[in-house]
């Protein structure tokens, strides 16, 4: 049996909740899960995507909530769903997990605001 590592509770993200990775804005996907921590997300991988970053943005669409600039560490970026391909999994499908960096008392207010107001229970 696997012991959970993570210190933070995970949250399951709002559907219009997206992560795009700076400082090119290449890597944009669907936010997953999400904590005080760091979060996951899902994207379409294509060729000639930079994937280096040290910063991300949350937003969420239709709404007013922007939170730019997060200091993050990538985990693991992973290939996944191979086993329910359809048309439009032609692309590669990938699944990003980041650790947030020390955010600054605004980051961490927006955060928690975040948390509070887009998420739809425990991941």
């Amino acid at each position: 049996m696997e012991t959970e590592r993570r210190k933070f509770r995970r949250f399951l993200a709002q559907n219009a909740a997206f992560a795009v990775l700076r400082p090119h804005f290449t890597m944009l996907g669907k936010i997953k899960d999400i904590s005080r921590g760091g979060l996951a997300f899902e994207y379409i991988a294509h060729e000639g995507q930079k994937r280096g970053s040290s910063e991300i943005d949350i937003l969420i669409t239709g709404d007013r909530f922007y939170l730019p600039k997060i200091p993050s560490q990538k985990i693991y970026d992973i290939k996944i769903g191979e086993e329910n391909q359809t048309l439009i999994d032609r692309f590669e499908t990938r699944r990003c997990g980041l650790q947030f960096g020390e955010l600054t008392e605004e980051q961490a207010d927006e955060l928690e605001f975040f948390l509070n107001n887009y998420t739809t229970g425990t991941a």
